[in-house]
């Protein structure tokens, strides 16, 4: 086997374990779900004269870092700990009981989750949002986004964003093709995160095609509509990243906590990671004190 290949089949039996590790740094939508996403607007009587409204005018790169304040929330596995998680993944693994209570805080807390076009909407074109925005965005593909993420929040009637990695699609404990369809039917967006989650700032110059236009298209095939939106692995970028990004058709990526580029700020979009141990009051204090 060549080493590409021994490399992916690693990546996969270490898969099976725990990667929630991997959407981090190492240690030292378009459905009624979401009330923020715009209707389809109306066809046009016959006869009606076209509307002569300009189209909207992208903003500048100041403009739209000046707009960057909108909290964006990143989640991986949704899940019960088990007695082999590091003290490290623990960090990262979020229980069902603690997930819907910190969307429950956010709710009780006056927030209105928007779906990921509307924020990238508002930050490119000054589109407006409702009161106190927060996005949702969930890493890797566990088949726990569509086991638990999914129903909790449909219940509460939230958008939010889903990163697989095409690489782990229809293996076990990943998600499958059906499930990433049935979270695009119901509403959620779908964006890429690599084919199997290599770090783009250290990526080797043949790569770029195998870890960010091909996921691109394979999503999109799958489910019958263009994906524009990335999530960097590990949340790391690097200048030669954004440009293969932005050649590949990307409009907007997203990282963690760097500073965003003041060049490309649509394509090193902030998130925060809430860890299990913030309650409601910790959960809502990051959203502010953060962004």
């Amino acid at each position: 086997m060549d080493p590409a290949g021994m490399r992916r089949r690693e990546f996969l039996v270490a898969a099976a374990g725990i990667v929630v590790a991997g959407c981090t740094r190492s240690p030292a939508g378009r459905s009624a779900v979401a009330a923020s996403s715009a209707s389809p607007a109306a066809a046009p009587a016959a006869g009606a004269v076209p509307s002569s409204s300009a189209p909207p005018t992208a903003g500048t790169p100041q403009e739209v870092l000046a707009r960057s304040t909108v909290p964006v929330l990143c989640f991986h596995q949704l899940r019960e700990f088990r007695s082999d998680d590091s003290a490290y993944a623990r960090t990262m693994i979020t229980p069902p009981a603690q997930f819907t209570a910190q969307l429950q805080a956010l709710r009780d807390g006056g927030y209105t989750p928007v779906t990921a076009d509307a924020l990238v909407d508002h930050l490119q074109f000054g589109t407006a949002l409702p009161p106190q925005p927060v996005l949702l965005s969930f890493d890797d593909g566990s088949a726990t986004h569509h086991a638990v993420a999914l129903p909790v929040l449909s219940r509460f009637g939230f958008p939010a964003i889903f990163f697989p990695m095409t690489v782990v699609l229809n293996k076990p404990n990943w998600l499958s093709d059906d499930q990433l369809r049935d979270l695009d039917r119901a509403g959620m967006t779908i964006g890429a995160h690599t084919w199997d989650h290599q770090r783009l700032d250290r990526l080797p110059a043949g790569q770029w095609s195998t870890e960010v236009d091909q996921p691109k298209a394979q999503l999109a095939e799958l489910l019958g509509h263009p994906v524009d939106l990335m999530a960097y692995p590990y949340g790391v970028w690097s200048q030669e990243a954004l440009a293969h990004v932005s050649a590949a058709g990307y409009r907007a990526a997203f990282q963690l906590s760097d500073v965003q580029d003041p060049a490309q700020p649509l394509l090193t979009i902030r998130r925060i990671m809430p860890p299990p141990t913030w309650d409601g009051a910790a959960l809502l204090s990051h959203l502010h004190a953060d962004f």
